[in-house]
């Protein structure tokens, strides 16, 4: 079984009050959770929200209604298909054991389940593209889907980076996980990396490598920019814990640097 320093449990849930302005649809062979920009908002496109290993949770909600509200809309996969990691790894009280967390016994019971090697590996990252792939080629046969572009976090960032090599128009990714020199190789969109200063869910060496792989493994003049975000931790940018000054600011500029990204190289598209 696996533990607590295994998993992602750095961040903060929701609140169960929030109420999603989307709903969740299927898509192919997909569910997803889809919102769509208000009226008066002038339509920009399809942006593809790729979420962290807590898949459809409230907190990718919010991010998914935030974009919408700019005018995109916003199409969150269900890539786990319907085995997220619990939400309950957000909400323990690590300083106490899972028999003394004050929850119902089936929440419990969640944790004292959770294999997190075994849930990586039904989730495996080539069957994770191959589920992604489908979904593209579908919204692409929707005369509807216009410009696409991506906005990965954790476990999606990976996936952002390879949707990036050829199906999208521009793409973002935040404190990604599971980065490979092959996932850099042949990104042909342009490309923005937000990663936290204090991430302790990555290889240290991970700016640098980044750095060096897309300095060598990108398409030829394909713009690419890094940032990293002081004094704050893995997940910050997807599901923060708001009531810290600091980590309420820099998830606030994370969502703008992705706004500012897309505008910069897809604004003259729509």
């Amino acid at each position: 079984m696996s533990t607590a320093k295994n998993c992602c449990v750095v961040g903060k849930p929701a609140p169960d009050s929030y109420v999603p302005l989307g709903e969740c649809e299927t898509i192919g062979a997909i569910r997803v959770y889809s919102s769509n920009p208000p009226v008066v908002v002038p339509s920009r496109g399809l942006l593809l929200l790729l979420p962290d290993g807590f898949g459809l949770a409230r907190h990718n909600f919010i991010l998914a209604d935030r974009f919408a509200s700019q005018g995109w809309r916003v199409i969150v996969p269900d890539y786990f298909e319907g085995d997220p990691l619990p939400i309950q790894m957000l909400r323990r009280d690590h300083t106490v054991s899972i028999d003394e967390q004050l929850w119902p016994e089936s929440d419990k019971q969640k944790l004292r389940d959770l294999d997190f090697p075994a849930w990586l590996q039904r989730h495996n990252h080539a069957r994770v593209s191959s589920l992604l792939e489908d979904l593209v080629e579908g919204l692409q046969k929707r005369s509807e889907a216009g410009v696409i572009v991506g906005v990965g976090y954790c476990f999606g960032g990976k996936h952002v980076l390879r949707l990036a090599k050829s199906s999208l128009q521009a793409a973002a990714a935040f404190h990604p996980s599971f980065v490979e020199v092959g996932d850099i190789a042949d990104i042909q969109a342009p490309l923005y990396v937000g990663l936290a200063e204090k991430d302790n869910m990555v290889p240290a060496s991970l700016a640098q490598d980044l750095q060096a792989w897309t300095a060598t493994k990108m398409g030829p003049n394909v713009p690419f920019t890094m940032e990293i975000y002081p004094g704050v931790g893995h997940g910050f940018a997807a599901r923060p814990d708001t009531k810290d000054e600091n980590i309420r600011t820099q998830y606030e500029k994370a969502f703008q640097r992705s706004m500012d990204h897309l505008n910069k190289y897809i604004g003259d598209q729509v």
